[in-house]
């Protein structure tokens, strides 16, 4: 019995001894691992760091290279229009101040410079040279004889646009974007021959045979057709070439059909616009009285330029 109870004994202990054992190598295994796996951890972050590093050089080309097929400009533009304005002028009117923000459009990230209590900043030198770029091929358009159109319909641009555009003998929309203008040109063409009968004939005196209700119906139909087509007279039967926007953002449409039949567009470009949506984008403050102003004016000096160099 003793011997057998020794057995037993030794089994147990040779048991617990084998127990002992293998949790000991358990624990061995287990630190290894962990000392593996954070080996693996480090370089799997030095993986992930440079696969991201990596993905952002391909995005940053990427988006170049979208930029550079969305960018429309065939011709490399001569600088022949030096510019009467620098950054201090476009400082003082306010030029350089954004939107908020969580309004900002990612594409205009570029132009910005900082922001401040939570509004963006342009960065005036890109400001400058984006204008100088504009206003040039706005100089060579009009030597080259083709045909430009002013659009603000945007209560602070109005006053502005009108002025200049007259000045200059140039067609203008400040009312509203009639839908079709560019699409639809044929209709728009009619009405505008329409208005300018009509004007003839009350100038005239052709209507003073009719009567009284039928010259009120024609006097009616003037303003109405004046706040369509009254600023387009300029062009004549031919459609635009150039198309001059303030606030790209807001006549998205007018853009939109320019783009459909291939007409240039020069266009204020606030933070919370896309600036590769326009030809030539002037990333500025498009809400303000002075800064629409002071580009539309310098624009309008372009063009004076521009066509008494044509006289000459």
């Amino acid at each position: 019995m003793a011997e057998v109870a020794k057995k037993v004994k030794t089994k147990t202990v040779n048991r617990t001894g084998k127990k002992l054992v293998k949790k000991a190598l358990v624990i061995g295994a287990k630190k290894t691992k962990s000392v593996n796996s954070l080996d693996q951890i480090k370089k799997l972050n030095e993986e992930t760091k440079s696969i991201k590093a990596t993905k952002e050089v391909e995005k940053r080309s990427q988006v170049s290279d979208v930029r550079a097929q969305e960018d429309n400009r065939e011709e490399k533009i001569e600088k022949k229009y030096s510019l009467t304005i620098g950054p201090r002028e476009l400082l003082s009117a306010g030029c350089h101040l954004g939107h908020k923000i969580a309004k900002t459009n990612p594409r205009a990230k570029e132009n910005i410079y900082a922001a401040r209590d939570g509004i963006q900043i342009f960065d005036l030198l890109k400001t400058k040279d984006a204008l100088e770029d504009a206003c040039n091929f706005i100089y060579q358009s009009v030597k080259s004889g083709k045909k430009l159109l002013f659009l603000g319909t945007k209560r602070q641009s109005r006053e502005v646009v009108k002025r200049i555009a007259t000045e200059n003998n140039i067609a203008y929309i400040t009312d509203r974007w009639l839908g079709g203008t560019i699409s639809n040109w044929e209709q728009i063409r009619k009405n505008i021959k329409k208005l300018v009968d009509l004007r003839e004939g009350v100038e005239k005196g052709s209507f003073k045979d009719r009567s009284k209700k039928e010259q009120l119906e024609i006097s009616k139909e003037i303003i109405r057709l004046e706040k369509i087509v009254g600023g387009l007279v300029a062009l004549g039967n031919d459609l635009f070439d150039v198309m001059i926007v303030v606030d790209a953002g807001l006549e998205k449409t007018a853009i939109k059909e320019a783009k459909l039949r291939k007409v240039k567009t020069v266009a204020l470009c606030d933070s919370d616009t896309d600036p590769f949506k326009v030809d030539y984008a002037i990333p500025t403050n498009d809400d303000n009285v002075k800064s629409i102003s002071l580009i539309v004016e310098e624009i309008g000096r372009a063009i004076k330029a521009a066509t008494t160099n044509v006289k000459k």
